[in-house]
């Protein structure tokens, strides 16, 4: 109950991290999008505004050849607009279509303003509305008094090559700021309903993310009870063994006793003890090729390796009744670069689980060869590092039995560690669960992997494939 706790508030941490990242990023992008959105309606409106400006000031200029004739303009431009009265002049023709336009659409404005800067012609909005402004400020945005905000460009007014005036064009950014706010109001109502979105996809890969590491934990779990109950198994036959030990040395003819009953205590022990030093070894084998603690790796010779085991093996398979048979089908020296007591260990496992496997009158043949090629469709692939991948050559080293097989529900589990098909078994043969478990990490640490092919009540085939050494 307290390990679901620890992970729902492990996996609760992560989504509220990875949410309240995930918010601050959309919230930034966010504002830079507005702030881009924004950017980009100004220049549109200035560069219109510019463009209207000179349209005018081009069609205004031609008009006053005088500078006396700017006042005269300017009054009529201010009595009749130049929007709808027909008597314009034929050169302001441009200035009425443009304005007509602009009111179209828009609250555009014009104004005329001498060369110290009084208005004498005023066309869209009154003074009262919008006071004017120095003409010395080519952009401007002011502010009328119902809080409207106009953007306003000046451009002076020549005639002969010297100044006589300013024009000044403005209009409303009244259409801007809705389309803001609505922006504004899109990216405020969005953003608490993508973090909604946000939150629940959080809750989602955080239980992703989680299950490794609940797996990991349950494994280490296992394995932690696992452990224990293999040291439990030698330390409660010892403390047996030395109790019986300390009843007999209280009684009376206990010193009386003969050498066979006491050394049959000592045998107890120290079989017992060779068990639990064998299985200490065995972790602790497992946790240097986890860490990757590795020797200095040399030259190994296949042929040799095997020969010595089959060799050395030998009394093992008379002891079962079976026969132990080696297939060398190669007369090349094949070599490895690796740690030969590892390796030794690896193949080594390999027989002994094959001997304890197969029944009296069976036969187990080590075979060893080298191929270029990848192993048949049909070969159920465990624990493979991927590293012999490509055209490599590399040693190709089976060990077939024909034993009781192995059922296809148990054969993706065997090479865990303490994992037994056949627990009774295992227990009269003194194994402990880490033979297959080693030989995996073994291969593995050697850029090698394992595979297995078995039939229930025909046999199976391990195959070991090492990358040779160029």
């Amino acid at each position: 109950m307290e390990r679901n706790q620890l992970f729902r508030q492990t996996r609760l941490r992560i989504a509220a991290w990875y949410a309240l990242v995930m918010g601050c990023i959309l919230g930034a992008s966010g504002l830079g999008v507005y702030h881009v959105v924004a950017h980009a309606y100004r220049e549109t409106i200035d560069k219109g505004l510019e463009s209207v400006a000179d349209a005018l000031r081009k069609s205004i200029e031609p008009v006053s050849q005088q500078p006396e004739h700017i006042k005269q303009l300017a009054k009529q431009l201010s009595l009749e607009l130049c929007v709808t009265q027909a008597d314009c002049l034929t050169q302001t023709a441009v200035v009425k279509n443009q304005i007509a336009q602009a009111v179209g659409t828009v609250n555009y404005y014009m104004r005329l303003l001498n060369q110290s800067g009084k208005p004498i012609a005023l066309a869209g909005i009154h003074l009262e509305e919008l006071p004017i402004t120095s003409p010395a400020r080519h952009w401007q945005t002011i502010t009328n008094t119902k809080r409207i905000h106009y953007r306003q460009i000046t451009l002076p007014l020549h005639t002969h090559n010297q100044l006589s005036g300013y024009i000044q064009v403005g209009r409303s950014l009244k259409d801007l700021e809705q389309h803001l706010a609505a922006l504004r109001l899109t990216l405020l109502l969005g953003w608490p309903i993508s973090m909604i979105f946000i939150g629940a996809c959080s809750w989602w890969l955080a239980g992703l993310a989680m299950q490794p590491v609940y797996r990991s934990y349950q494994q280490m779990e296992q394995f932690t009870a696992d452990a224990a109950h293999e040291f439990r198994t030698p330390l409660a036959a010892m403390r047996s063994t030395i109790d019986a030990a300390f009843r007999l040395s209280g009684q009376p003819n206990f010193e009386s006793m003969s050498p066979p009953a006491t050394g049959g205590i000592l045998q107890v022990l120290k079989r017992q003890n060779t068990r639990l030093s064998q299985l200490v070894g065995d972790l602790l084998l497992l946790a240097r090729l986890d860490q990757q603690q590795q020797r200095e790796y040399q030259p190994c010779c296949l042929n040799d390796l095997i020969s010595d085991l089959v060799e050395e093996l030998a009394f093992l398979a008379v002891e079962a009744e079976v026969k132990l048979a080696k297939q060398v089908q190669t007369q090349e020296k094949l070599y490895v670069l690796g740690n030969e007591e590892q390796l030794y260990r690896l193949i080594s496992n390999l027989i002994v689980n094959a001997i304890q496997a197969t029944p009296t009158g069976g036969k187990i043949t080590v075979s060893l060869e080298y191929s270029d090629r990848s192993l048949g469709a049909g070969a159920l692939r465990y624990r493979s590092s991927g590293h012999c991948a490509g055209r490599n050559r590399y040693a190709l080293i089976q060990v077939q039995d024909t034993g009781i097989g192995i059922a296809p529900e148990y054969q993706s589990r065997i090479f865990d560690r303490f994992y037994r098909v056949n627990k009774d078994r295992s227990r009269a043969s003194g194994g402990s669960g880490l033979g297959l478990a080693i030989a995996t990490a073994i291969a593995k640490a050697h850029k090698g992997s394992i595979y297995v092919q078995s039939q229930l009540g025909i046999g199976s085939t391990f195959t070991v494939r090492l990358p040779l050494q160029r």
